[in-house]
């Protein structure tokens, strides 16, 4: 729970507020744009209270996110029910309750009708769980790299699912099931691949189902500021050269209108555009040091 006692000293008054415990992860900003800013740190800071019923949703959504807890009402309202997982297109829901063991990473709960997916993993929480089991439990916890594990083991224990991780960074998950090796394309699931793209880490892994959703883990995301695609260069851990080749693999092997990724903002455009815009980030980080590219 957020503390009122450490509460932001810029937030504006009202119910809402932001505690200074936020760990700039931006989680809470992705949630509740124009009710949440950045201060000059990057932490979360209450900038206007909610105005209508869409604007407490989105409120809701952003604290039950937070990976800090960070987020909070100063009359102390439980949340109400059914705020996460949220859908936010086809049969992709965002589970929410982000864990802050992966600076806040986003996971994703995916119904499909020869079984559920999880990508990446949130923290653990029976609420989130049982959700999952109504709508049909999870067969397949797909990992993209060592940082997003969070509570994974504990979901696929439930739901006795098979866990997928690359070798490369599968010392992060040793209850994994089933290892990716090298750099070939694998089938994990009916109508869904793992693409390896070593670069972020050595063992950092896209998933690409048949609906056009490209789940990306920390290797690819949507920069808003630059209204497209973009990479994280002052988080490139293993190799930046490698993950230049890594994208520039991908715009050839990939045809998606969704990248969903664990940090960074999701973002959707037709399948055309984002191949041109995939192809184009991989000549231009050719062409840059890593120095120039986006930030958390």
């Amino acid at each position: 729970m957020a503390r009122v006692d450490q509460q932001h000293p810029d937030g504006v008054a009202g119910d809402w507020y932001a505690d200074t415990r936020c760990i700039a992860c931006d989680v809470a900003r992705h949630y509740a744009p124009g009710l949440i800013a950045a201060d000059e740190e990057g932490r979360s800071v209450i900038v206007r209270q909610p105005s209508g019923p869409d604007d407490e949703a989105a409120m809701w959504r952003a604290a039950m996110a937070c990976p800090t807890r960070s987020i909070g009402t100063r009359s102390r309202r439980r949340p109400p029910p059914g705020v996460f997982p949220w859908r936010l297109t086809d049969n992709v829901y965002l589970c929410g309750f982000n864990d802050e063991s992966s600076f806040g990473a986003h996971s994703y709960f995916v119904v499909r009708e020869p079984g559920n997916l999880l990508v990446d993993a949130p923290r653990y929480t029976r609420r989130l769980a049982d959700r999952f089991a109504e709508l049909g439990g999870v067969a397949h916890v797909l990992l993209s790299h060592r940082d997003d594990v969070a509570d994974a083991d504990r979901y696929a224990e439930r739901f006795g699912a098979r866990v997928w991780i690359h070798e490369a960074d599968a010392d992060a998950a040793p209850y994994a099931t089933d290892i990716l090796r090298g750099e070939d394309t694998v089938t994990v699931a009916p109508g869904v691949r793992a693409i390896p793209v070593p670069g972020h880490t050595h063992g950092s892994v896209v998933f690409e189902d048949d609906r056009g959703h490209l789940f990306t883990g920390d290797s690819l995301s949507w920069n808003e500021e630059r209204n497209g695609l973009d990479v994280f260069g002052s988080a490139t851990w293993y190799s930046w050269p490698a993950l230049t080749a890594s994208m520039a693999r991908l715009a050839g092997a990939a045809r998606f209108s969704w990248v969903l990724p664990g940090h960074g903002k999701w973002g959707h455009a037709d399948t055309e555009e984002m191949t041109r815009q995939l192809a184009r980030l991989a000549d231009d980080m050719r062409d840059h040091t890593k120095q120039t590219w986006g930030r958390r």
